[in-house]
Formats: structure tokens, sequence, C-alpha cells
């Protein structure tokens, strides 16, 4: 799964990522919940910073299992590449309805402060995909000669 952006004569730049890419979404979602835990701590209640950690930990164990799914799954062979994922993708509901019906029964959670939580990874993953494509974009309009990069003239 190794890829990269790369131009081509003739051939139009489009987006792909390479083979770190969701190992640094998964570290930065991690450390960016810690920080959103560690300030809800300490500037709000109990209940939401148990709710936003509860939203943390389920959205990271999702990313999880979904990327373990799919690099599973592309080691299989065709044919059962759709059965794998269906179940993969079925069990992964489940397990997700299961943790968030038993937080919302037997936990006092705030619903906005969960959601807050749950979209961290999906924040993670748009605003990485986003920084690329300004980099990208930026690389094509700016110009600038390899060799003033490297000192040489």
């Amino acid at each position: 799964m190794k890829t990269r952006t790369s131009q081509h004569k003739g051939e139009t730049d489009d987006l792909s990522l390479d083979e770190g890419f969701p190992e640094r979404v998964f570290q930065m979602s991690f450390y960016l919940s810690l920080i959103i835990i560690a300030g809800s701590l300490s500037y709000m209640s109990a209940k939401l910073t148990l709710s936003v950690a509860i939203g943390c930990f389920i959205s990271l164990l999702l990313f999880k299992i979904s990327w373990w799914g799919i690099r599973f799954g592309v080691e299989k062979k065709r044919a059962q590449i759709k059965g794998f994922i269906l179940k993969v993708s079925i069990a992964k509901y489940f397990i997700a309805g299961g943790m968030l019906f038993s937080a919302c029964v037997f936990l006092e959670v705030n619903i906005i402060a969960l959601f807050i939580g749950l979209s961290m990874v999906m924040a993670v993953i748009i605003l990485k995909i986003l920084g690329s494509l300004f980099v990208r974009q930026l690389n094509n309009r700016v110009k600038f000669p390899y060799e003033k990069v490297n000192g040489q003239v």
C-alpha cells in the first residue's frame, strides 16, 4: 500500500497516501484525545469529561478495527474479501452500538460531548488530507529551484 503523490508528464496529480498514514492518524487522534480530555477535566464537569473520553475511546477503537479489517482483507484472496469485510463491518457496528447503548443506559453522558469524542478520528483524517492538499498546492504554485534549496548555485 505504498503510494505517494507524483507528477508524471501529461498525467494529473491525484491524492494518494503513504503506508504510514493510518499510524500517524491514530497517533495524532490519540494525543488530541488526551489533550481534549485533560482540557475538559480541568474546565468542565466529570459528566462531560466522561462523555468525551467514552467517545474518543470508541472512535479510536473503531478506527483500529477498520484498519485491521482492511489490512487483513487485502491479504486474503479476492473471493473471500466480500464475506470477510461484511463480517468485520457488522461486528464493528455491533460493538460500537453495544458500547454506545451501555454508555447511555448505565452512565450519565452528555450527547454533544460524546459526539465530539466520536468525531475525533474523522476530524484528524480530514485535517491531515486537507493539510497535504494545501502543501501540494503551495508546492505547485511556488516554483522554487531545487538547487537553491540545497545551497547549490
